[in-house]
């Protein structure tokens, strides 16, 4: 071979080397590009179920809402899912116009909530017909909700996906053209700890022994490890081969968190046995006046919420949470931040009596029962409230929260009890 044509040999191998690394990388980057695209449709169906479900719940909460305030709140938030909900239906990859009339609903759940909003704020009340629109509304977004469910997420397929829109599609076919003339577990942590403020600093050899007495073992079997800062500082250990871990506050010396994450075996235990287990070990640490709210059972351990009660009233706040292992009834889990960051000697009175204060229930409801609770606000203050547990013409079991000073409503929440426990929305 001359040095000429082996010069072009190699110009040949190199080009065909250049072009198929090329497209290797092509190939790469579309690959990456395809990826990040269904990650985006991903993530797009799933806000927009959380902003249809949180669409449903709202809407349940509005028909039973009585006082301006509450109304005014709850049309404010049901534009911001809408708002919202449209954002992600936008994202998702439909060919066609198998989505407008879901577009649609979400488009007139925000249109018809910033009109009952103005008519609130210029005095007007909620009329039946209005009534009637809300429970329109909450009808088909209870069908979007469980029909966005059944959504193929694998998008690799267009044509599935689309197949499931078409279908959710179709309970949207007759929707109406509407005419318009509108927990606080999550809420308990406030910006500085009401228990430990002015308490004297732990030595970390004294936190130990305060945990190895709480978990009833010896100190030399736990370990230390790394402490946490934050507005709630603890010394952290160890035992059991790294399966409990305690947290004890630096400032009193508090018990602030603890779990123990064995393996948890068949459920021997009912969640009778497990509140009382429960309340017995409160009980044997000393941590007293506390009242049992809600509850939820989850691979095979109960955790249950208890509030500080203070002269019959319920502070929700003041939380601490007691995990029972429902198969031998050990305490798996200990959660007591809500209590420590907010727990202090309050002034409780109530201007308004009971019988006042229900007046501002909706007379949709029917008041089952009653009391005063102290509940957080998501603006981190705190409202003395008359609790009223009430059912709904639909058999539902509604908690209606009137301020024991204005009369306004403070918030609405819906109970909901499963074989898996007590839990709101």
């Amino acid at each position: 071979m001359t040095k000429q044509k082996a010069l072009t040999f190699t110009c040949v191998v190199l080009l065909v080397c250049v072009l198929g690394g090329a497209a290797v990388y092509g190939c790469m980057q579309a690959e990456k590009y395809r990826r990040s695209l269904q990650y985006g449709y991903q993530r797009a169906l799933n806000d927009l179920n959380d902003h249809v479900g949180n669409i449903e719940t709202t809407l349940d909460k509005a028909s039973y809402a009585n006082t301006a305030t509450e109304q005014n709140g709850l049309a404010a938030k049901l534009m911001r899912e809408s708002s919202m909900a449209k954002t992600s239906l936008a994202v998702l990859p439909a060919g066609d116009d198998s989505l407008n009339n879901v577009s649609k609903f979400i488009t007139q759940v925000g249109d018809f909530s910033m009109t009952l909003s103005r008519s609130i704020s210029s005095g007007a009340k909620i009329s039946s017909q209005d009534l009637k629109t809300i429970r329109s509304l909450e009808s088909y977004s209870q069908k979007l909700t469980n029909d966005m469910k059944n959504v193929n997420l694998d998008f690799s397929g267009a044509d599935a996906f689309e197949d499931d829109v078409k279908d959710t599609a179709k309970d949207f076919s007759d929707f109406p053209s509407l005419i318009y003339d509108g927990p606080f577990s999550d809420s308990v942590m406030n910006q500085k700890p009401q228990m430990t403020q002015g308490q004297a600093q732990f030595l970390q050899g004294n936190a130990q022994e305060t945990a190895a007495e709480f978990l009833g073992t010896q100190q030399s079997k736990l370990t230390h490890v790394q402490d946490t800062a934050g507005n709630l500082p603890t010394y952290n250990f160890t035992a059991n081969d790294g399966d409990v871990r305690i947290c004890v506050t630096k400032a009193g010396g508090y018990i602030s968190c603890m779990t123990n994450s064995r393996a948890t075996g068949d459920a021997k235990l009912d969640y009778a046995a497990a509140s009382k287990k429960a309340e017995a070990f409160l009980a044997q640490r000393g941590i007293r006046n506390m009242k049992e709210s809600y509850y939820a059972i989850t691979d095979n351990v109960c955790l249950i919420n208890f509030a500080y009660n203070q002269d019959g009233v319920i502070c929700y706040p003041d939380l601490v949470k007691v995990g029972v292992a429902l198969d031998n009834g050990e305490i798996v889990r200990f959660e007591s931040a809500g209590y420590l960051m907010n727990h202090h000697a309050r002034t409780l009175t109530a201007k308004l009596t009971a019988a006042q204060a229900q007046g501002s229930v909706s007379p949709q409801l029917t008041v089952q029962q009653c009391r005063l609770a102290l509940i957080p606000t998501p603006g981190k203050e705190e409202r003395l409230t008359y609790e009223f547990l009430c059912t709904s013409p639909q058999k539902e079991r509604i908690l209606v929260y009137i301020n024991a000073s204005t009369g306004y409503e403070e918030d609405i929440l819906i109970l909901q009890q499963t074989d898996d426990g007590i839990l709101t929305k």
